[in-house]
């Protein structure tokens, strides 16, 4: 059922799919995808899990490919290329919008941010670490700004005079979003970006 919804969302859109499509889609009774979920808005939030669990192994499998550090540039461009999708975006979107779903708890967040703190102790090995209270602060920096930017950034470079379909724009923002973050998370440790 939930793999039906799955296509059928990323299809249609989180806004033309009914549960019943989905059971017919999955070949079993409406009345069963009631059970399993409850409402649509419970389905779309199940969905939604899945594919931040596959946003989170990607950076994870990005962080061991760095040898353990958690880079800025590399986690941005984990996080562009998946945001590239608008299918994906359009789900999130729709997901925060909704009211059953605003402020979902996010347990493997909180995960991903100890790999992230370990990977950064592991670095510095004995040198002033960031506090974990400045690490969440440069995830969530960078959340916001990377979500913020696939929604909205055609439109405002559209409206700033530069041609939307640009790549260099993206490049630049991803390249200037890196440095502000790596730049925030040396800021209280005391020492330099170059070290």
């Amino acid at each position: 059922m939930l793999a039906a919804a799955a296509v059928l969302i990323r299809e249609r859109g989180p806004d033309n799919v009914s549960l019943r499509q989905i059971a017919e889609a999955a070949g079993v009774a409406h009345g069963l995808v009631s059970h399993y979920f409850g409402t649509y808005a419970a389905l779309v939030r199940e969905v939604l899990r899945v594919e931040n669990d596959r946003i989170e192994a990607r950076v994870r499998d990005r962080i061991s490919a760095e040898g353990g550090v958690p880079l800025a540039a590399g986690i941005m461009d984990v996080l562009f290329g998946i945001l590239a999708d608008e299918r994906y975006l359009r789900l999130f979107v729709w997901a925060e919008m909704h009211a059953d779903y605003r402020g979902a708890a996010r347990p493997e967040l909180a995960g991903l941010i100890d790999t992230m703190e370990a990977g950064i102790r592991a670095a510095l090995a004995g040198r002033s670490v960031p506090s974990r209270a400045r690490i969440e602060a440069m995830v969530l920096m960078g959340l916001s700004a990377a979500y913020g930017f696939a929604i909205g950034g055609r439109s405002w470079l559209a409206g700033m005079g530069h041609d939307p379909d640009d790549p260099a724009h993206e490049a630049e923002f991803r390249v200037q979003l890196a440095r502000m973050l790596g730049a925030h998370m040396v800021e209280e440790s005391g020492w330099e970006a170059a070290d």
